[in-house]
């Protein structure tokens, strides 16, 4: 017959306060101030992603307007025929990404924070 032991009690402890901290340290490293890189036909915008806006930029089809709202940002409009952009939804995290490839228009989030870096090339 198997009975739960205590080393099965120690053991779940563990494991639970193993996974409650690996959560708190993923959260915290995420803390450096993010920013919105904007590039748009070889010029490179960059904008605070604490403050809200809307910002208008003539792509080589026309204007794509990016809007930035509560710490994500997304393409509202461009035009881009099949709206692809627009489509893909609300990007927030560091790293994360979209484009307008008929416009020539390219949005990241980018961090000052060296930890919410996956890797680096040289």
């Amino acid at each position: 017959m198997n009975s739960f032991r205590f080393g099965d009690a120690v053991a779940i402890v563990i494991f639970v306060v193993a996974i409650v901290f690996s959560i708190f340290m993923i959260k915290k490293s995420s803390g450096g101030k993010k920013s919105l890189v904007v590039s748009c036909c070889g010029d490179e915008y960059v904008y605070p992603m604490e403050k809200d806006g809307r910002y208008e930029l003539r792509g080589s089809a026309g204007i794509s307007v990016i809007a930035v709202e509560d710490g994500s940002a997304w393409f509202e409009d461009s035009p881009c025929p099949n709206k692809n952009c627009v489509q893909s939804g609300k990007i927030s995290e560091p790293g994360s990404w979209a484009a307008c490839l008929p416009n020539d228009v390219f949005i990241r989030i980018d961090s000052d924070d060296a930890s919410d870096i996956d890797a680096l090339a040289y």
